[in-house]
């Protein structure tokens, strides 16, 4: 045993002393950058669909064979560096063909197959190529007699075909770049140095060779190499690209998945799984953290029974009856048991470029419900219109064949208040009412349910022009008042239209209809919408826009710019107005008229409010003592009963002087229940915060509002500096306002001051203060200077 140690210490040394190293590391180093490109290229492989399958399994094959033969011949160029040795062109030559054949073709083609026995058989075959690569190369070595160990030799081919079995036989969730590069550089490395170290070279007496041929291979593998580091950049390239892609498509994709009611996997064309959501694990029992992505329909079944102790003639079953889903040409529904008695309605749609949609519904209830009262299963027991399946159930059925007609969904507009001011019991008269109208306008054979609360459909058979006189009939029935008992209501209703021509099916026919409801509600209400292409994409766009707003100031994406007030009695700066700006990742900067308007709709302008308050207040601290800062609050932050508190807290917090702190409301802010915002308005004077109006003369302006609410500052719009040179009824509102606000004791500010000539307009006019472009545009808070020179 000892003498065995000292024979492998002695050969291990040898065959150091006969290596040199620069060239060995350098061998290692294009091995590994082989070993991560084959890895990489065989997922791309796997991943890729068979249209482009081909392509990646030519550079696998190209780059697996490079990879080998510069790595072997790299090696050698620094093998017995004490004898003169050369290398036969041809068979070099034909070396680095028989690695691109019998180690690079192998390997490519084991992604293809999903049996883990025959990639593995195939991985071995690949890797006996290594070893026949290898001898092929040692053929060309001319200057020497060459010995070759049998033992050793049978020992290199093992290795070289255990490491490449082990590579391709990894599950696919398994074989990462990282572990294919390791075990692809241990049997080439294994391979090449074993069976060096079971040959022995004898020098030629007499051979004279010549050294271009040794700078002749290093240029060659020079070439291979840099072919290498080439497809490395490229495959890092391809594959940024491919994970952008598939971010921003998950972005939106995986928001709608989750949160749909239905199980949903889709398996492309070679029974991989593409995509899936939660509801699909909920419904198989699978933990939310389970990853499915890329397994085949044979390893999920394996999963399934293996969580549910199928037997092997149940996921026998269950294969067959896949394997009958996925064969299936056209759209197609049935029910399914499952088997804890769960009946899901199984969706299964072919998709055009191959692969099947295959969604789960959990109908059970549906189903007992329809056994006990069938004949109650199409009928709203409040209103005695059809309902919503019965709605579905009419669609479907004039879908196919298909049927030309509009959807018309309704919405009924201040219902709730309705509900809220006198009870459910009113509300549900009301809806009986609405039913009433509603079938007056349909006729005998027209068609009109209830989906639920206060959402109402109905089917017109006609054209254009014919569904829009409907529609507005149905607004005209709607606005006309109400009585019910001793009340007397008026509401009115929105109403969002789709034709069949622009939808594929009923569900669609659904979603596009109230996506145009959506839009009618958007614009004010009281109006009818039809829907257009795009239409979804910019709910898409909403939507999306309004998830990045809510963690926006978490990520520090929002921040605020000051624009001076400056006061015209010394051209001095007396404060800041504080405006907010969004900085998206990906969108730049958005407009506040893009997101605060969204900000109002969804509610999450009362955090943002609080959020800019807090900042204006903790950076106004740094400006000088006498300088303040005004806020602007929303008409909807303003009815928030969270005001107060969130003013209180910032001045708080912050430290700031109650006295620097104004907060400008717009009129439209204050136009209804005068007395309340009155009320309002004194609280917020009494912590010492002032009040101003902005964007006066734009909205329901009144001098009422002038004499009843307590104001400290007036703000003119900026349409009237703009227009005042030039429009004299500009300039009479201009300097009415001015005087009324001077007799009043208030302060009267300009805005949009953009030209010295409105300047000096002002100054004549008599205004306290001015801000716009002229004397400052919003940017970030800086020490600001005591004065400005206007006169500039």
């Amino acid at each position: 045993m000892f003498a065995y140690r000292q024979t492998m210490i002695y050969g291990a040394i040898q065959l150091a002393a006969d290596h040199s190293l620069g060239f060995i590391f350098t061998a290692v180093v294009i091995c590994l950058v082989a070993g991560w490109l084959v890895g990489a290229l065989m997922h791309r492989t796997r991943e890729a669909s068979p249209v482009h399958q081909y392509r990646w399994l030519a550079g696998t094959a190209i780059v697996a064979g490079l990879g080998v033969w510069t790595t072997h011949f790299i090696a050698m160029l620094g093998y017995r560096p004490d004898m003169l040795l050369g290398f036969a062109g041809d068979t070099t030559t034909f070396s680095a063909l028989v690695a691109v054949l019998i180690v690079g073709l192998p390997l490519a083609l084991t992604p293809l197959f999903k049996s883990r026995r025959v990639r593995t058989t195939i991985g071995a075959v690949a890797g006996l190529g290594i070893g026949g690569m290898h001898y092929t190369g040692m053929a060309a070595v001319e200057g020497c007699v060459q010995t070759h160990s049998p033992l050793i030799s049978g020992l290199a081919a093992c290795i070289g075909a255990c490491g490449l079995a082990l590579a391709c036989g990894l599950p696919p969730r398994l074989a990462t770049n990282r572990a294919v590069c390791a075990l692809f550089t241990l049997a080439v490395g294994g391979t090449h140095f074993v069976a060096i170290a079971g040959t022995t070279l004898q020098h030629v007496a007499g051979y004279v060779g010549g050294p271009h041929e040794n700078i002749t291979l290093s240029v060659f593998t020079a070439a291979a190499a840099g072919v290498l580091f080439l497809g490395a950049f490229l495959t890092i390239l391809t594959a940024q690209r491919f994970d952008a892609q598939e971010q921003a498509h998950s972005a939106v994709l995986r928001t709608a998945l989750d949160n749909m009611s239905n199980g949903l996997v889709y398996l492309d064309e070679t029974d991989r799984v593409r995509l899936y959501n939660r509801r699909y694990l909920e419904i198989y029992g699978f933990p939310a953290d389970t990853d499915l992505s890329g397994l085949n329909s044979d390893e999920i079944i394996e999963l399934v029974g293996d969580r549910h102790d199928w037997t092997a003639e149940r996921r026998q079953q269950a294969r067959m009856r896949l394997n009958e889903w996925r064969g299936i040409e056209s759209f197609t529904l049935i029910d399914y048991l499952m088997d804890d008695g769960r009946i899901m309605e199984v969706e299964i749609r072919p998709i055009a470029e191959g692969g099947t949609v295959i969604t789960f519904d959990d109908v059970t209830k549906d189903r007992e419900s329809q056994r006990r009262i069938a004949e109650l299963a199409f009928c709203d027991p409040l209103t005695k219109l059809a309902n919503r399946r019965a709605l579905t159930a009419r669609m479907e059925r004039d879908f196919f064949p298909k049927q030309r007609f509009k959807l018309l969904l309704i919405d009924l507009d201040r219902f709730k208040q309705v509900n809220d001011t006198y009870g459910h019991a009113t509300g549900d008269q009301l809806l009986v009412q609405v039913a009433g109208r509603l079938n007056e306008v349909a006729g005998p054979h027209g068609f009109v349910a209830r989906l639920g609360g206060d959402e109402m459909a109905m089917l017109v058979y006609g054209d254009q022009e014919e569904t829009m006189a409907v529609a507005s009939q149905v607004i005209a029935a709607l606005s006309a008042p109400f009585q019910i008992d001793q009340i007397r209501i008026s509401i009115g209703c929105s109403i969002g239209v789709c034709c069949t021509d622009d939808a594929r099916d009923a569900g669609e026919l659904m979603q596009f209809s109230d996506i145009a409801l959506y839009e009618s509600k958007r614009q004010g209400r009281g109006r009818t919408s039809c829907y257009t292409p795009g239409m979804l994409e910019t709910v898409a766009e909403r939507v999306q826009l309004e998830t990045d707003m809510r963690t926006a100031i978490e990520r520090g994406e929002m921040h605020l710019a000051y624009q001076p007030v400056i006061a015209l009695a010394d051209d001095r700066i007396i404060g800041y107005e504080a405006l907010i700006r969004w900085t998206h990742p990906t969108l730049g900067m958005v407009s506040p008229a893009r997101f605060i308007p969204l900000a109002e709709e969804t509610g999450q302008i009362v955090s943002i409010g609080a959020w800019v308050l807090q900042e204006a207040c903790r950076q106004a601290v740094q400006l000088p003592g006498n300088l303040y800062v005004a806020v602007n609050v929303s008409p909807v932050q303003f009815r928030s009963p969270l005001l107060l508190s969130d003013l209180t807290q910032a001045l708080a917090q912050s430290g700031l002087s109650a006295r620097r702190l104004e907060i400008e409301l717009t009129e439209t802010a204050i136009v209804e229940d005068g007395p309340q915002i009155a009320t309002m308005l004194a609280a917020i004077r009494r912590l010492g915060v002032t009040v101003a109006m902005d964007d006066f003369g734009t909205g329901y302006s009144s001098l009422a509002h002038l004499r009843d609410l307590p104001l400290d500052r007036i703000k003119v719009d900026r349409s009237f500096v703009a227009t005042a040179e030039t429009d004299r009824h500009s300039m009479a509102v201009l300097e009415g306002i001015t005087h009324i606000a001077r007799t009043m004791n208030v302060a009267i500010q300009a805005e949009g001051v953009e030209t010295t000539s409105q300047l000096q307009l002002m100054r004549e006019i008599g205004c306290d203060a001015i801000q716009g472009y002229l004397v400052g545009r919003p940017e970030r808070l800086e020490p600001p200077k005591a004065l400005i020179a206007l006169s500039a």
